[in-house]
């Protein structure tokens, strides 16, 4: 079954409530995403956008920050008080990652 646009925003809600995926504007460039909706603004794209940002926050983790300290909190870490990651996850093929 493909992921829909609506799925694929939910999904990345729910990841981006627990935490922003690390170095967004450098391990992965959120640039290109932008650069993808301004020459096709489509909910296709949009979906596409969400997908690689999805697959990037099961690879890098998300940046917490403490006392001014970057650190980085894994899936695998996440996943234990977040039991919807593992279902993110089995969507995008990600299981490999927790």
């Amino acid at each position: 079954m493909a992921i829909t646009y609506e799925q694929a925003k939910k999904d990345h809600a729910t990841l981006w409530d627990i935490g922003p995926a690390d170095d967004m504007t450098g391990g992965y460039v959120d640039q290109e995403d932008l650069n993808r909706l301004l020459a096709s603004p489509t909910k296709k794209t949009a979906r596409n956008c969400f997908i690689s940002q999805i697959v990037y926050w099961f690879q890098s983790g998300t940046e917490t920050r403490c006392f001014g300290a970057r650190e980085i909190s894994k899936p695998s870490d996440i996943k234990l008080d977040h039991p919807e990651i593992i279902e993110i996850a089995e969507r995008y093929n990600c299981e490999d990652r927790l």
